[in-house]
């Protein structure tokens, strides 16, 4: 990862530290035991399409999540939004990406 420039090449690692030190901080609070990557979690999360709307007054995100993935979603959000660290981890697969072992 050898850009032209000193800082630039910095600046470039320094973006890929910052960014991996979230994914672990994000893995952390879910509380998920295995390592996931960027990837793994554009496809899981970043990749859903919602729609925010503000019915009475109250922002809402609406999901298009099939209903075989619900649970997970609503899970996932529980310990999101929990302000205290609980033990109940959420798996780090949803259910259609569930690989046998």
């Amino acid at each position: 990862m050898c850009l032209e420039e000193f800082w630039a090449s910095e600046a470039a690692l320094s973006l890929a530290c910052l960014t991996d030190n979230l994914i672990v901080l994000f893995e952390r609070h879910l509380g998920w035991q295995h390592k996931v990557t960027l990837r793994n979690l554009r496809f899981w999360l970043f990749v859903t399409a919602g729609v925010l709307s503000h019915p009475a007054g109250k922002t809402t995100i609406k999901l298009a999540v099939p209903e075989r993935e619900r649970d997970w979603w609503r899970r996932l959000w529980e310990k999101i939004l929990s302000p205290i660290p609980n033990c109940n981890a959420v798996e780090n697969h949803p259910a259609f990406t569930r690989q046998s072992v």
